[in-house]
């Protein structure tokens, strides 16, 4: 495999970003495979108490008191699934480099929040993005999100977030998996310890999964866009027993967002999907 680890200097820091391993089968593909590379920043999980402004998995989000609290089709609040801080993560093309963005889904929804025939639809979740932060005023008691009512919620414990920038070529659920399909002969067989043809390496070792920001995303059945519909993986939420998440069966969740609307800082129209095996 082609392993190599380079340093660069983002927001002050020193960053290691891992370079694209290909394996030894796959290396006669090497040009195409890269040619489909983006970067992506891997999240790890670090269950503790978290403060109001640091990305995290659940806890007690950033909220402004003179803000309305976000409410789901019932007049519920809804509990934060995830936050993540743009400062605190390494810079990537098209996202923004400050401000905060904030996942919110119902907590008395035994679907997640999710609308299947209108994905877009955030009646049951909502993004609320955050330019400015001003750390006062701000609300700190949120007993009225945790009570009795809730049914399920995905994540169990809650997380701090820290960051590893990586570059991913294309994954093997994506929507833009045609390009590999149709130059790479994936039936091809293969002797390997663990899988029979390339189709099967190549799922093994670029499948895609975690929890991400950026890059390309992951599926236990299929991707629900079309080619070129809402193109910009803004997070991955996987299966953990580390934080105690699930969705479904052993599912993942992904928000997709467009070019135009990230640039803009538009978090109105977002695709919010999950699936299980």
């Amino acid at each position: 495999m082609i392993d190599m680890i380079k340093l660069t200097m983002e927001k002050g820091r020193c960053i290691m970003v891992k370079s694209l391993e290909i394996p030894k089968e796959l290396l006669n593909f090497k040009d195409l495979i890269e040619s489909t590379v983006k970067d992506s920043v891997v999240i790890q999980p670090d269950v503790r108490k978290t403060s109001l402004t640091e990305s995290k998995f659940c806890g007690d989000p950033y909220f402004p008191k003179q803000m309305e609290y976000p409410k789901d089709e019932n007049g519920e609040p809804m509990k934060l699934l995830a936050q993540i801080n743009f400062s605190e993560i390494p810079q990537m093309n098209e996202f923004p480099n400050s401000g905060l963005l904030q996942f919110y889904i119902s907590a008395d929804d035994d679907v997640y929040g999710i609308d299947f025939d209108e994905p877009a639809k955030q009646n049951n979740f909502k993004l609320i993005y955050h330019e400015q932060l001003n750390e006062t005023d701000l609300i700190e008691d949120f007993s009225f999100v945790t009570d009795d009512r809730e049914i399920e919620f995905p994540i169990g414990k809650e997380a701090g977030m820290t960051f590893d920038l990586v570059v991913q070529p294309v994954s093997a659920f994506s929507v833009d998996f045609d390009i590999i399909e149709e130059n790479i002969p994936l039936d091809q067989k293969i002797e390997h310890e663990n899988c029979n043809d390339l189709h099967e390496l190549y799922i093994e070792k670029f499948v895609g999964d975690g929890h991400r920001i950026g890059g390309y995303p992951y599926f236990t059945q299929a991707d629900p866009r079309n080619k070129d519909e809402y193109p910009i993986l803004l997070l991955q939420i996987d299966s953990d027993d580390l934080i105690d998440c699930m969705f479904g069966d052993v599912g993942v969740a992904n928000f997709f967002i467009s070019r135009e609307d990230l640039l803009n800082k538009n978090f109105t129209n977002v695709l919010y999907n999950w699936d299980c095996c």
